[in-house]
């Protein structure tokens, strides 16, 4: 292997993990905002869009996670 591989290993590797993380902080932040509307000031109708619109972006997240290596190797 190339240093020039090795680097783009490595950096492929960082970008997955910091899509899983913010992944995963989307969906426990939909849910928090779900499940704790009142406490935070929402309304349940607003709670619900806020939540679904976290939910949405994890998804992408997700997929964006998932389809990388397809999307990165475009290039």
């Amino acid at each position: 292997m190339t240093q020039q591989s090795l680097t783009s290993e490595s950096r492929n590797r960082v970008i997955k993990i910091v899509f899983g993380v913010v992944a995963i902080t989307c969906l426990i932040a939909g849910l928090v905002i779900y499940l704790f509307a009142e406490q935070l000031g929402l309304s349940e109708e607003t709670a619900q869009i806020v939540a679904i619109a976290f939910l949405a972006a994890g998804a992408g997240d997700y997929l964006a996670l998932k389809f990388w290596d397809r999307i990165a190797n475009r290039r």
